[in-house]
């Protein structure tokens, strides 16, 4: 679509990969185009997160599309969807722009790896990779709330340093 017109592309342009060919120039065809359908590109602002057992974290990916593309999150080829082990959510933020992220809650051991962010829309498909790998200092956020005991209530971090810091005192004397 030309800017200054705002008029389809001429009848014998053709449009090819990523090519526009405009066959017998005229002074009319003159102007900016602009490519207003696309693929999906993703980024992944940190393709590497570490994160202690028994704490939630974030996996983010950022897709650029038009028209807006759907979106899934895999783990060993297997397509995740929410449920007490995962979160997901979609923000639009802008006609082209969408931010995914993927909760893992309270990660166990088995989903430590690689996941996928895929995105698809009818110009074609993007996927990105997110490795999550254990380590043993919880990462915040979104993990400096919280943390998960067996057979307790949820416990907050500001408890943990306060036994610390009573423990450290009694056992300094």
């Amino acid at each position: 679509m030309s800017i200054h017109t705002n008029l389809p592309i001429p009848d014998s342009a053709t449009y090819v990969g990523n090519t526009l060919r405009i066959k017998s120039v005229k002074k009319e065809d003159r102007g900016t185009y602009y490519c207003v359908e696309f693929a999906p590109v993703i980024t992944v602002p940190r393709p590497r997160l570490g994160q202690a057992l028994q704490y939630d974290m974030d996996l983010e990916c950022h897709i650029e599309a038009y028209p807006p593309p759907a979106i899934v999150w895999t783990k060993d080829d297997i397509q995740l969807a929410n449920n007490q082990h995962y979160s997901i959510s979609h923000f639009a933020t802008a006609d082209e722009y969408t931010d995914s992220t993927l909760r893992v809650i309270t990660v166990e051991k088995r989903q430590y790896g690689d996941y996928v962010c895929k995105a698809t829309n009818r110009f074609g498909e993007a996927e990105a990779r997110v490795n999550l790998f254990e380590t043993i200092i919880p990462v915040c956020p979104p993990a400096c709330g919280q943390a998960y005991i067996a057979g307790a209530e949820d416990v907050s971090a500001t408890s943990f340093a306060l036994v610390g810091i009573l423990a450290a005192l009694l056992f300094a004397r």
